[in-house]
């Protein structure tokens, strides 16, 4: 997981709509319930309802949304940073879930919808889970909302035997880890560690070329994967690109690390923002 900016400005359509299709919605909800409490419904009147809420709620999977969403988080998983438009189609995910009572009003709101795998939007994991805080805040992390520093709740560690895992450091990056099966510690997420051990692991070797030999194409491919484009960059801003600015003194890599230091004053003070080489 890494921060994505998202545009303040929804795309057009949502802009149009989103106002309509939440009034349609919450009608559609309130016949519902009025169909339930009245004891002659019949079964084919109360399939009807949910029939109708359904088709209200599912009005947010437009083309327009999905490609904005695309866009902006590269294609990639919100929550496990697969790539997921390669092989698939991706999700459009309610943050806080659209089957979730509490959450009808934010079922078309822009702020709300994020791109995620199908295995992480699945019944089996986030689904309609949205675990909260004493303080009834929540307590999974929107990579979007601009103020959490992932870095502070989540570790990306990596060795030879458990390859690259996330592992939570405290009460809230422990529930992303956990509903989202982020090592397979469930079985559910087999090739997901699979794929991003190997990715990772190619990334040492080119780290391990680029120490022996200097060799430029392997600091290429390092930085390449560094940027949020890329699949798993989270590994690799904190494996790689501490070492691309500070030994090569490669002028992106510096100023890739001040950026996402920025955002994070945890990763601010692993990567020694403070002692980064003077670039011309």
């Amino acid at each position: 997981m890494i921060p994505v900016s998202r545009p303040q400005e929804p795309p057009g359509v949502l802009k149009r709509n989103a106002a309509r299709w939440l009034s349609e919605l919450q009608a559609a909800i309130a016949n519902l319930q009025a169909v339930k409490a009245n004891p002659t419904s019949t079964k084919q009147e109360v399939a009807k309802a949910e029939k109708n809420v359904e088709k209200t709620t599912i009005k947010y999977r437009q083309k327009e949304i999905k490609d904005a969403l695309e866009r902006i988080f590269h294609g990639k998983c919100a929550y496990c940073e697969s790539q997921v438009t390669t092989t698939g189609y991706g999700d459009i995910e309610h943050f806080c879930p659209k089957g979730n009572p509490r959450c009808v009003t934010l079922t078309f709101d822009w702020s709300n919808l994020l791109l995620s795998c199908e295995k992480c939007n699945d019944a089996g994991h986030k689904g309609t889970q949205f675990p909260l805080d004493s303080n009834g805040n929540p307590l999974l992390i929107d990579p979007t909302d601009n103020a959490t520093d992932i870095n502070k709740h989540l570790h990306f560690s990596w060795d030879s035997v458990d390859g690259a895992r996330v592992q939570g450091r405290d009460a809230r990056g422990k529930e992303v880890e956990r509903i989202f099966d982020l090592n397979s510690d469930r079985g559910s997420r087999k090739e997901l560690i699979k794929h991003r051990t190997e990715r990772v692991k190619y990334m040492f070797s080119l780290l391990k070329i680029a120490q022996e030999t200097g060799n430029l194409e392997a600091i290429a491919l390092l930085k390449e994967h560094c940027q949020s484009r890329a699949e798993y960059s989270a590994f690799a801003v904190v494996h790689i690109l501490p070492y691309l600015a500070h030994h090569c003194h490669d002028p992106e890599a510096v100023a890739l690390l001040k950026e996402v230091a920025q955002r994070s004053p945890e990763y601010s003070i692993f990567a020694r923002v403070n002692n980064l080489p003077s670039i011309p």
